[in-house]
């Protein structure tokens, strides 16, 4: 049995329909950024601010359709921008550079922060902030690791001073009372 023409014919409608359609625009991706003060960032981004995908072939639309064109179109756009969001490197011309986890152009996730004089954080990062379980080293040998709240030793964590003294404790929007020094 032959198969009807009025499927084959809506078969090619329905292909046809479907290539009108554009394709959302690529919003992610991964490179390098060169930045004015000449510091650089490589690895992945995401591109916010994208305009919709525009339909081809001129598809009639209505009176309200229309207008609501026409009121988008009339209201200053902001132009796309790349953000770092994904894995990635900033390195900054100072000395300090952050290796790690980004949303939208912020530190997140788990990375790791080295600062010019040679101190470094690693660990768990909220909104540019340490937050969550990380350690701090200091240049002359002091450290710290444990908990950290909103970028402050807060919660459970261990000191280490520059002598090799070892205190553990609970510590408090960044001090330590009530600290016990644990002997060799």
């Amino acid at each position: 049995m032959a198969p009807a023409a009025g499927s084959a014919a809506a078969a090619a409608a329905a292909a046809a329909a479907a290539a009108a359609v554009p394709a959302p625009p690529v919003d992610t991706g991964s490179g390098t950024f060169y930045f004015p003060d000449g510091a650089t960032y490589t690895g992945e981004f995401r591109i916010l601010n994208l305009p919709p995908p525009t339909p081809e072939g001129g598809t009639r639309k209505g009176a309200a359709a229309k207008k609501k064109e026409d009121d988008a179109a009339a209201a200053p756009a902001e132009p796309p921008r790349r953000v770092r969001h994904g894995q990635g490197t900033y390195t900054a011309p100072g000395g300090y550079s952050y290796a790690g986890q980004w949303v939208d152009d912020r530190m997140h996730g788990e990375g790791r922060f080295t600062f010019a004089s040679g101190a470094a954080y690693a660990g768990q990062w909220v909104e540019g902030k340490y937050q969550g379980n990380g350690a701090y080293a200091w240049p002359d040998g002091r450290r710290y690791e444990g908990a950290w709240v909103d970028g402050r030793m807060h919660g459970e964590g261990a000191f280490v001073d520059a002598a090799g003294r070892r205190w553990v404790g609970q510590f408090f929007e960044g001090s330590g009372p009530g600290l016990t020094f644990q002997l060799g």
